[in-house]
């Protein structure tokens, strides 16, 4: 149901320039319509797309478990997607149809594919070739490098040791400001957390995965400037002011990399950074295991901790699929998920990343003593 909702939602933010759109609304209405007895549920389009302007909760049955998708509004008011769609939502895309969907020639990947099928098409070859050094230097590239000039990334790539193994594309122009005519009067900007193009909605530029808080406005230009505009910050969080990029030559990953390689490997690589910087007596080995969990951490005494960080909006998906690790580790951001998380995963210890720095610290300070 959700994975409808989301489909829909997409095809009908995009129906002005796509006209399979149109048909893709009205497919997810009968996909919606099944799940629903006779006479219940959305029985057009129309009424379909008004109730993805509501809150996802209006939508679903109403005899599930509540979730974080019950508040989720898909379309905002000007009917393009909510920033809600990235963040929560397509943690819950499957497959919905057996046969061949011919929608996926169109939709983005995120809106149909899982994070497991992405992350399998990206480092199958890798995990099977057997090379742990290769897979952890290509892991590491992709979320370090989502985006920047097609020449510059191939020369990081090259000195990093990585493999491409994700497909760049051309800076979409939703994350495109153009600011005098031609090609070089475009720029872009990346995030300044997961350094992905942000995206412009006139003079708003912001990062559409929520939690990363980066909001700015387009700063003003003297008419007919040729030089790119700067940023101003609207948000409190603090995050250095960013430099525009030239469009030209410039590429990133497709938004189903970022949502489900970049988002997620960002407060692994923080916690991989923190612990080096601020403990640095200990081993820290990503993906040590390729992809059976995200860090090894080794205390000068031998004792060890397996971890996995996970970033989700709502916990019960880490529940359900519990990490193989014996620590969970959760952004600060998601620190209110921890109480929820302790109580089910029995038998694992949940930290946020400032909690699990002090654990390891406090263990090294006492010199590994219980």
């Amino acid at each position: 149901m959700a994975t409808a909702a989301l489909r829909a939602a997409v095809a009908w933010s995009r129906r002005k320039s796509e006209p399979r759109a149109w048909r893709e609304v009205a497919r997810m209405t009968g996909v919606i319509m099944q799940a629903y007895p006779p006479g219940c549920g959305p029985s057009t389009p129309a009424e379909l797309v008004a109730l993805l302007r509501r809150p996802l909760g209006e939508l679903l049955p109403g005899t599930r478990k509540a979730s974080a998708l019950d508040a989720v509004v898909l379309l905002d008011p000007e009917d393009a997607l909510s920033d809600d769609a990235m963040e929560i939502v397509c943690d819950y895309t499957q497959a919905l149809f057996d046969s061949e969907d011919p929608a996926t020639a169109w939709l983005p990947r995120w809106a149909w594919q899982r994070a497991e099928q992405i992350e399998q098409e990206l480092f199958q070859t890798l995990i099977q070739a057997g090379d742990a050094a290769v897979y952890t230097a290509s892991r590491r590239f992709l979320i370090e490098h989502p985006a920047g000039d097609t020449r510059e990334l191939a020369e990081a790539r090259g000195r990093s040791g990585a493999r491409q193994v994700a497909r760049y594309i051309e800076i979409p122009p939703d994350r495109v400001f153009r600011f005098a005519p031609g090609a070089d009067g475009q720029c872009w900007w990346s995030c300044p957390v997961c350094k992905w193009p942000m995206q412009v909605r006139g003079r708003r530029v912001e990062c559409t995965y929520r939690p990363h808080t980066a909001r700015f406005l387009v700063g003003d230009t003297g008419v007919g400037s040729l030089t790119a505009p700067s940023l101003v910050k609207v948000s409190a969080t603090r995050l250095r002011l960013l430099e525009s990029h030239p469009v030209v030559s410039a590429v990133c990953v497709d938004p189903a990399v970022w949502r489900f390689v970049v988002v997620p490997g960002v407060p692994e690589l923080d916690l991989e950074r923190l612990l080096h910087s601020h403990i640095p007596e200990v081993g820290v080995a990503l993906y040590p295991i390729k992809d059976t969990f995200d860090l090894l951490v080794t205390a000068p005494d031998g004792r060890t901790w397996s971890v996995d960080v996970k970033d989700h909006a709502d916990p019960q998906r880490v529940i359900d699929d519990p990490p193989s690790a014996d620590h969970v580790v959760v952004p600060t951001y998601r620190k209110g998920q921890l109480h929820q998380l302790k109580r089910a995963l029995s038998g694992k210890s949940v930290w946020t990343i400032r909690q699990f720095l002090n654990e390891v610290s406090d263990h090294v300070a006492r010199g590994g003593s219980a």
